[in-house]
């Protein structure tokens, strides 16, 4: 792990998915769109460790325009690239104001905003360019800033993508806490959430909060993506991701897929650290032999059960389903990917379960953009 993101490595892992997805996201968005637009509603920078701040979220998004920049140049694409960084805090704006100061060949705009007075002029910045599509970031400490009703109006912007932090560890903490307002977060599932306990209540308020963003925003798609405690076996928080077009799923999930063995990696070194810390020794093995981890291969053999379960009530209630839905689908669950899904299909196929539609000679597992349909046979 870079130095600085010691003693912050859930912040590295965060960083890790913006910029993978965003390496993705632009050169397919900058193919057909003539103004891309990055909006940080919450930026910063808090912590960070380089005196450059590199360590940062506007800074590593600022890295990646610039080096899509050249993919798309390279394609004969020149879409105009323009950010706009919100902080509210006036020392911390006092930072992102000199980093935005140094920036001069990509169009950036600063402002010292309370983002929760200013949700309506975010939301002109994005539209003020014609054919702009616009990604959001926002990225809080707490979770008042990130209640719907608060943020509709950004999530609705269209064409648009938004990637949220919703910081499930502080709100399962507070979450009885009457004082705190979850209603607002939470609204009319919040009284069924409070029944639970543990992973089941956690759980439920990513799938309740990832359900309001979908209806909210009329996004086709909503994938969550867990992130983990560097020190503890425990989720922090659940990034949270919109969109209205299956390539979007795609750039996401294999966003997820470069991520998870970076996160685990990032936290067997963090413990390493802190065992030597302790100890003083200088261990015989790397930090890799001694990690330990339950809580995700935990999560992710739950959520491929679910995934499973839920793909298999749809073909059987349904004549047919074109496979690009059925991927969609199984694939806005964490930790499911394509290969499982495949798998799947090859278990029911060859148990005479499932047919293939316009499968060609010499295919055995359907592919997306082929027009396929899976077909339930019922017995």
């Amino acid at each position: 792990m870079i130095p600085p993101y010691e003693d912050r490595e859930q912040t590295a892992v965060k960083h890790r998915i913006l910029t993978r997805y965003l390496s993705g996201f632009v050169p397919i968005v900058g193919n057909w769109n003539s103004n891309i637009t990055y909006i940080d509603c919450l930026a910063g920078p808090w912590r960070s460790a380089d005196p450059n701040l590199a360590d940062t979220s506007f800074a590593s998004a600022i890295e990646v325009l610039r080096a899509t920049r050249k993919v798309l140049s390279a394609r004969g694409k020149t879409p105009r690239m323009r950010c706009l960084f919100i902080e509210r805090d006036f020392e911390a704006f006092a930072k992102l104001r000199r980093y935005c100061d140094g920036v001069s060949d990509i169009e950036v705009t600063a402002h010292n905003w309370d983002f929760t007075n200013h949700v309506d002029d975010i939301v002109r910045f994005a539209e003020e360019r014609s054919k702009s599509f616009p990604f959001v970031f926002i990225d809080p400490t707490g979770w008042e800033i990130v209640q719907p009703e608060l943020i509709a109006p950004i999530l609705r912007l269209e064409p648009g993508e938004v990637l949220i932090t919703l910081m499930t560890s502080w709100i399962t903490r507070f979450i009885g806490d009457k004082s705190k307002g979850f209603e607002r977060l939470l609204g009319v599932d919040l009284p069924r959430i409070l029944q639970l306990e543990g992973e089941e209540q956690e759980e439920e308020v990513v799938r309740c909060y990832a359900k309001t963003v979908r209806d909210t925003g009329r996004y086709k798609y909503v994938c969550t993506l867990p992130v983990m405690k560097p020190d503890q076996d425990a989720f922090h928080f659940f990034m949270i991701y919109g969109t209205r077009h299956i390539r979007g799923v795609e750039v996401f999930k294999e966003t997820e897929k470069s991520v998870i063995p970076f996160m685990h990696e990032a936290r067997a070194m963090a413990q390493e650290r802190r065992r030597f810390e302790q100890s003083g020794q200088i261990p015989m093995f790397g930090p890799e032999a001694r990690y330990r981890e339950k809580k995700f291969t935990q999560f992710r053999l739950k959520n491929l059960e679910v995934a499973k379960c839920h793909l298999r009530d749809i073909l059987q209630g349904s004549e047919q389903i074109p496979f690009d839905d059925a991927w969609a689908i199984t694939m806005q669950y964490s930790g499911v990917m394509n290969s499982d899904l495949q798998n799947w299909i090859a278990e029911w196929k060859n148990a005479g379960q499932l047919e293939i539609t316009n499968q060609q000679p010499g295919q055995k597992l359907p592919q997306k953009n082929r027009n396929q349909s899976l077909k339930w046979r019922n017995n």
